[in-house]
């Protein structure tokens, strides 16, 4: 009965395997990639004395993405990122559409934990505020060579409202390399 069983369970294995990288063979590429960003961000919050400030601030970004290819035109992209200056941490998911090999318009979006001593989210009707926000981005990609591409993205991490409420804003353009 030992022998059966040993027999079985090593039929089993190489019949697993084997499926395993049959399948691997059959899946579409994936690509992941490294990059950086210089951000140009203009932010508008409450400062310590209750005023509210406008501001451009500079932001440096660090983040690595992970790209699956869904057919000839179209992309899906997940991202995390790190930045300094405003310091905020991401994790966004874009969609991709390749005008040609080297070049993809991107549009995604995102969730954003921001953490930087100037941002002071208020809660609206007795609630608790929140350093977590959703937002938006959309972009352009261009791949100079097999291992380097531009990108350049507008980032909608906060909208303005009212600042009857309290509102505070978050946007900016950036641009940086990536690296494959």
């Amino acid at each position: 009965m030992k022998k059966i069983l040993i027999l079985f369970l090593s039929i089993s294995f190489f019949a697993t395997n084997a499926q395993i990288v049959q399948k691997m063979k059959n899946e579409k590429p994936t690509r992941t990639n490294i990059y950086g960003e210089v951000a140009m961000l203009e932010v508008e919050y409450y400062d310590n004395n209750g005023e509210f400030t406008g501001e451009n601030i500079s932001a440096y970004i660090l983040g690595l993405s992970s790209t699956y290819e869904i057919n000839k035109r179209l992309d899906i992209t997940g991202s995390i990122g790190v930045t300094e200056g405003f310091s905020y941490n991401y994790l966004t998911s874009n969609l991709a559409f390749k005008i040609s090999e080297n070049f993809h318009l991107f549009y995604g979006i995102g969730s954003y934990y921001i953490y930087d001593d100037r941002w002071s989210p208020a809660g609206l009707n007795g609630n608790e505020p929140s350093r977590y926000d959703f937002g938006m981005n959309m972009g352009l990609q261009l791949h100079l060579s097999k291992y380097l591409g531009l990108i350049m993205r507008y980032n909608i991490i906060e909208e303005k409202e009212e600042e009857s409420i309290g509102s505070m804003s978050l946007n900016g353009l950036s641009f940086g390399i990536i690296l494959k």
